[in-house]
């Protein structure tokens, strides 16, 4: 039977409370190269994508998910009235998202996300339920290019 690999962290998802502070507190203050802002319309959900500038890319990058400007009703804007700011989600990169998901399923894993979608900068994503993480949203991710 056919198997997924988890191919290691791919970013840590930080929900904060003032992302233009904390983008100058990566960028400027430990140095972490900015990868790009994205806006995921479906999720009104601004993301800004940082990573060592020297190392390579497979390395932990370190995600700012912030509200898309306008909007109150997100779910990164639930996040933060709920619970203020901090780590918001663990991202892991998969080698196969339909594999991967095919298999938690199998297994009674309950997903906030039944099939892959699009994500942020380039890739393929999926959630897992923090039901069946005992408490931890997990990203799955899958590098599309």
């Amino acid at each position: 039977m056919a198997s997924f690999e988890v191919l290691g962290v791919n970013h840590l998802g930080l929900a904060a409370k003032d992302p233009v502070k904390c983008r100058w507190f990566l960028q400027d203050v430990l140095g972490l190269e900015h990868l790009g802002d994205e806006l995921v319309v479906p999720q009104k959900t601004m993301t800004a994508m940082f990573a060592p500038g020297a190392a390579p890319r497979a390395q932990t990058r370190l995600e700012i998910v912030s509200p898309q400007e306008g909007t109150s009703d997100g779910p990164i804007s639930k996040y933060l009235e709920k619970k203020g700011g901090g780590i918001h989600h663990l991202a892991v990169t998969v080698n196969d998202i339909v594999l991967a998901l095919e298999r938690m399923k199998a297994k009674g894993v309950r997903m906030v996300d039944d099939s892959p979608r699009q994500g942020a900068h380039s890739t393929l994503i999926a959630f897992v339920h923090p039901e069946s993480t005992g408490g931890l949203l997990i990203e799955l991710v899958q590098e599309t290019k």
